[in-house]
């Protein structure tokens, strides 16, 4: 699989006013983002993601280290960011223009014109799902509309790497499904993905990998599946009652979800799956399925980042 981006030893320092001030916003970050993944990158406010993205969009420059994007470490040409598209965190267009004629006006920014402008605005206005209101207003844009606006002036040159910060921040969560289901159907076309946010749910659903740096240093990347720590065990069973559930925490049986008499039991470390399902049999509960319990990206940051700082101290 090629490569969308690599970055090698890169490293910013901002220098102070005063000998001792310099600030290491970045120190050493060498990841690999592949083509065609949804990579998430995360970590705290000030960890060095936002310093990040600045570099690999060409607007600062590293202290040292470098940059390649689809293999060039020309990032400041014309031919290497025609191929990025960039949502920024809280993005504001002038909201005397309409849709329309803000894609317009970013379509011209990449060189396009006439057929091939008018083919992408409509291109991109359909797949954000605004073509009912490309002559309204920006102002009259609610919080979700703005984001998908924003959203299709990332994709308005057609662009092989897209940049998102915060593309879900402060949506409901009907809007929130519906960007999810876009960035997953621009994967599937083949687009490559990084997205930096605090919604780590939603990273959680739709990342192939993820990075989480801390206090400018990445202290963990890779797949889901190889990052998440499988513990616990779960039990699906049906046929449950309140006396039941009683009777099952009292034998140190959590539950973690229940609908109806259907209900997840989350058994402990420590705990023996044999004694539970024992238990279940002769409580007459039917048991659907028994399957491990994989933390979430939610846990597996707070402790790599606890460690991170446990470590600081």
């Amino acid at each position: 699989m090629s490569k969308a981006i690599v970055t090698t030893n890169l490293t910013k320092i901002y220098e102070g006013a005063l000998r001792g001030q310099d600030v290491h916003a970045l120190q050493d970050l060498s990841i690999e983002v592949m083509e065609g993944e949804i990579f998430g990158y995360l970590g705290p406010n000030g960890s060095g993601k936002t310093t990040t993205i600045k570099m690999l969009l060409g607007l600062i420059f590293p202290t040292q280290g470098t940059i390649e994007i689809f293999g060039s470490r020309a990032i400041s040409s014309a031919a290497v960011k025609k191929n990025i598209g960039y949502l920024p965190e809280g993005a504001y267009y002038p909201d005397f223009l309409r849709g329309e004629e803000i894609l317009s006006y970013y379509g011209k920014l990449y060189g396009l014109r006439g057929a091939d402008l008018k083919r992408r605005v409509d291109y991109t206005l359909d797949l954000v799902g605004m073509q009912h209101a490309r002559k309204r207003l920006l102002r009259g844009y609610s919080k979700g509309m703005r984001q998908r606006i924003g959203l299709a002036q990332a994709l308005i040159s057609d662009p092989k790497l897209m940049i998102l910060d915060e593309p879900t921040t402060g949506l409901d969560p009907i809007a929130r499904k519906e960007i999810r289901d876009i960035l997953l159907r621009l994967r599937d076309e083949g687009k490559t993905l990084l997205i930096s946010s605090h919604e780590l749910l939603e990273v959680e659903l739709i990342s192939n990998r993820v990075g989480i740096i801390y206090n400018g240093v990445l202290q963990t990347i890779g797949s889901l599946d190889d990052l998440l720590v499988k513990h616990e065990m779960t039990v699906d069973v049906d046929g449950v009652t309140e006396s039941i559930i009683s009777e099952l925490q009292s034998n140190g049986i959590a539950l973690e979800d229940r609908t109806g008499i259907r209900a997840k039991l989350r058994i402990g470390l420590y705990a023996s799956l044999y004694d539970v399902l024992d238990l279940c049999k002769s409580k007459s509960l039917q048991v659907n399925n028994v399957a491990p319990r994989r933390e979430t990206l939610e846990e597996l940051f707070v402790r790599v980042v606890g460690a991170a700082e446990a470590a600081r101290r």
